[in-house]
């Protein structure tokens, strides 16, 4: 980039280039169709054996592992096209002849948030995770509103990263909307904050892999008929 300064009484232009740095976070809306893919999704897996609390870090009663990834797995290949898209600008890599990275959904739950739940900081495995949100009610962003604090506020969503220097961006602070969805590092840490009000909040998370495990493969069929 180009930005005239003034020395003297002649203007001089002077080139300069900011750094990438940091994490590479992609907030999207989604579609009504995805929206209400993944609403069916959730509720159909509201059963007591996909209870899902034990593999998560949330302080949450209502967790779900989602029966059924096959339907998702198209809407989810159109958000990570855009994110390998991203990234690509992100890390400035000009190789356009570099094969697109291969992706598998690992697993996919659903939160049913109330008032005094929350998520601590954490971080998830594999390669990437996302979080969609189905459902905001209005008495939670009018609490966030209200808020007056200066770390994030009930019922939004927060990453954190780096050593914490206050001359450095390390932390990042969203109050979402219904549609809305993140898209990032598995291992970069976030939490939720809690909200007062007695309504739900609706979130579906889910991890990524890219690097597929060999006993996540499908097996080769083999049509070769076999010598007697």
């Amino acid at each position: 980039m180009t930005e005239k300064i003034n020395k003297g009484n002649a203007p001089i232009q002077v080139q300069y280039q900011v750094l990438t740095w940091g994490p590479c976070v992609v907030k999207l809306r989604i579609t009504d169709d995805f929206h209400q893919l993944l609403t069916t999704e959730a509720e159909a897996s509201v059963k007591e054996e996909n209870l899902y609390q034990h593999r998560l870090a949330g302080i949450i009663q209502k967790e779900y592992k989602f029966r059924n990834l096959n339907t998702l797995q198209p809407y989810i290949n159109d958000i990570l096209q855009i994110y390998d898209r991203v990234w690509t600008q992100w890390r400035n890599d000009d190789d356009k002849d570099k094969p697109p990275n291969k992706y598998l959904i690992r697993n996919i739950w659903v939160n049913y948030q109330k008032a005094g739940e929350f998520n601590p900081p954490h971080d998830h495995a594999d390669d990437l995770s996302f979080v969609a949100y189905l459902k905001i009610p209005s008495e939670i962003e009018k609490e966030f509103k209200e808020f007056r604090g200066k770390s994030c506020g009930p019922g939004g969503i927060s990453f954190l990263y780096g050593e914490g220097n206050r001359q450095a961006i390390t932390y990042q602070a969203h109050f979402p909307k219904e549609k809305d969805l993140f898209i990032f590092p598995a291992w970069l840490k976030h939490f939720v904050a809690p909200f007062k009000a007695d309504v739900e909040r609706i979130s579906v998370s889910g991890n990524i892999a890219s690097n597929i495990p060999v006993n996540a493969l499908e097996p080769v069929k083999n049509d070769t008929p076999s010598k007697s």
